[in-house]
């Protein structure tokens, strides 16, 4: 098994530094028969969508919608 990065860990180390844990809204919905489900996760900064993953396992989902909201976040910053 690979080694799995830890981007809700990050996003979270990420925005304690920057002062906003408080502005991250994670939301997770399930879709599909219970026996295959699909799940959608939804990273939102202040109400704004910054990731967004769709799959078949709930922590996968969630860990990438994690990684894609520190990479705008990040290339947000680095525009300033």
């Amino acid at each position: 098994m690979a080694a799995m990065d830890h981007w809700r860990m990050r996003l979270n180390n990420y925005l304690q530094a920057n002062g906003g844990t408080h502005l991250l809204t994670l939301e997770t919905y399930q879709s599909g028969p219970l026996h295959q489900p699909m799940w959608t996760a939804i990273a939102y900064i202040r109400g704004v969508e910054y990731g967004r993953a769709c799959g078949p396992s709930q922590n996968a989902v969630r860990e990438e919608a994690s990684r894609q909201t520190l990479v705008a976040l990040q290339s947000d910053r680095r525009r300033w």
